[in-house]
């Protein structure tokens, strides 16, 4: 296949492999390590590949997760916003640069590379950017929903050469870009000791911590009271907890993403509505 915009030989069993080895491994500071070691075999990278997390209102970065050229690893945890005048000019120009083009376009679905803002290296010469990051030429940026208000979370993979990702390169970020953000969902319950559920058992505790009734449950979900029962006794075994309301705020905040997540219901008149 055509190795710059087409899926190669392989590329799919490299990614499944990823997203499963992501499961088995130590959920990390924010993300597997082995993910990142994956997505750099998969897109190979002469700076770093890794999680970074922006708060642009605040002017800092909360954390950074990176595998650098040597696949060595580091991380750096900020609790609270350092005075840091050398980082100053990266945030007067972050907004409006490429850097910033996910949250303020509200596209938070598109991968994004350098070249699709800066074609030609005169382009990226002229980039004001270029001047406060000048140890990579190109990168490639995976984004996600954000968790805490203005805290912008991302993948971004980073290379000096003057060699420009390519559209397989975006195709399989975008392939994996709904695995990426369920592995750290998944590596946030591991790290909370949250105990993984069934789907069917988020679902019950979904709709029990949104205050339905076990016979509401029951309804919207076609089952029995006594199996809505015996779903949230599990739960609360699996969970260490006592009650239902314990349960929902210990593990619900920790929930898979929507995809797997209790549908919105409301317990209307004896009628649900989603």
């Amino acid at each position: 296949m055509d190795g710059s915009g087409s899926l190669r030989e392989g590329d799919v069993e490299a990614m499944l492999r990823l997203v499963d080895d992501a499961r088995q491994d130590d959920p990390g500071p924010a993300f597997p390590w082995v993910l990142f070691h994956g997505l750099r075999r998969l897109i190979p990278c002469d700076v770093d590949v890794g999680y970074i997390c922006n708060n642009y209102s605040e002017r800092w970065s909360p954390m950074h997760q990176l595998l650098d050229e040597d696949h060595a690893h580091h991380v750096e945890v900020v609790d609270e916003r350092p005075p840091d005048p050398d980082a100053e000019p990266f945030w007067d120009l972050f907004w409006d640069s490429h850097c910033g083009y996910p949250q303020r376009s509200g596209d938070l679905r598109s991968v994004t590379m350098t070249s699709d803002f800066y074609p030609t290296a005169r382009d990226r010469a002229a980039d004001p950017m270029h001047e406060v990051l000048p140890d990579f030429t190109h990168a490639m940026t995976v984004s996600f929903p954000e968790v805490v208000p203005g805290a912008y979370r991302r993948i971004v993979l980073r290379r000096a050469e003057d060699r420009s990702f390519t559209e397989r390169d975006r195709q399989i970020l975008q392939l994996l870009r709904p695995h990426l953000h369920e592995a750290w969902l998944d590596a946030e319950r591991r790290r909370a000791c949250v105990p993984a559920l069934t789907a069917r058992e988020w679902e019950v505790l979904g709709l029990a911590g949104a205050g339905l009734s076990y016979p509401q449950i029951a309804a919207v979900l076609c089952i029995s009271v006594g199996t809505v029962r015996k779903h949230m006794e599990h739960v609360r075994e699996r969970l260490g907890v006592h009650s239902v309301r314990a349960a929902a705020a210990l593990a619900l905040p920790h929930a898979p993403s929507p995809a797997g997540r209790a549908r919105v219901t409301v317990w209307q008149g004896g009628r649900t509505t989603t």
